[in-house]
């Protein structure tokens, strides 16, 4: 047990100081620095806001909030798993010259996006004390936000390996993200009895962005429902991660 705690440590105190490397080196230069990570979520959220306030504002309550902690979520989401299909053949230089775990390079992405994802959640807070929302419920955000990052790290582990594989798997997924934004219930809200509501049982971002706003915006615990599909699904999609990328992961070093 020992060895196996020791090797856990040592992946996540590596991935973690590639992180902050990245997360510095994405700054460095730059003019508004670490003022980004602020800037260009509300830049977003404004433009859609004043597109979609005539189609959407008055059927759902406190409507920014609500467009806000879809987006946010959603950017957290696509940065990490986008991130993830060209990580280990981006790094492959060092991963045969040093023979070095590749698991890091794939956990610096989550780690790395929860960094900027921090600077949205200080918007969130400003946001919420100015619709005057019961600030006291964001303490239970962080565990939305723990198996969220653990469902998204799964991906990032199936999407790392599959990356190496398959060469236009970036591309692809741009696309499938694009279309998945759409398709969830980020900037609309959905009528039950309609398709697309159908589609989004099926959706598991759908879950954990009405589990989000269900705490935040409504002061309410999230449905039986809900609370299961996020809890049990997060922890096998990471299991199932592992498990791919821990038989893979000697091929990959052959392959790249």
């Amino acid at each position: 047990m020992n060895p196996l705690l020791q090797e856990i440590k040592s992946v996540l105190g590596l991935s973690l100081s590639l992180a902050k490397a990245n997360f510095k080196v994405r700054n460095e230069g730059s003019f508004l620095g670490i003022f980004w990570y602020l800037l260009e979520p509300l830049v977003f959220f404004l433009i859609l806001f004043f597109i979609s306030s005539t189609l959407a504002q008055d059927s759902i309550e406190k409507y920014p909030l609500y467009l806000f902690i879809g987006l946010i979520m959603f950017n957290f989401w696509s940065a990490v798993t986008g991130f993830s299909t060209q990580v280990i053949s981006s790094h492959s230089g060092f991963i045969k010259s040093l023979k070095i775990k590749m698991e890091p390079f794939v956990l610096s992405g989550v780690w790395q996006f929860i960094f900027s994802h921090l600077f949205e959640l200080v918007a969130l807070l400003i946001f919420a004390f100015f619709f005057q929302v019961d600030i006291s419920w964001l303490i239970f955000y962080p565990i939305i936000l723990f198996f969220f990052t653990l469902f998204t790290a799964g991906i990032s582990l199936i999407l790392s390996v599959c990356g190496v594989y398959i060469g236009d798997l970036r591309n692809v997924w741009v696309v499938f993200t694009r279309l998945l934004w759409f398709a969830t219930p980020i900037f609309y809200s959905i009528n039950p009895s309609s398709p697309l509501h159908r589609l989004n049982t099926w959706n598991p971002l759908s879950y954990f962005i009405t589990a989000a706003r269900d705490i935040v915006i409504y002061q309410k615990i999230p449905s039986v429902e809900t609370v299961t599909i996020i809890t049990l699904g997060s922890i096998a999609v990471f299991l199932l991660g592992l498990l791919i990328f821990e038989k893979f992961k000697n091929r990959l070093a052959e392959k790249l």
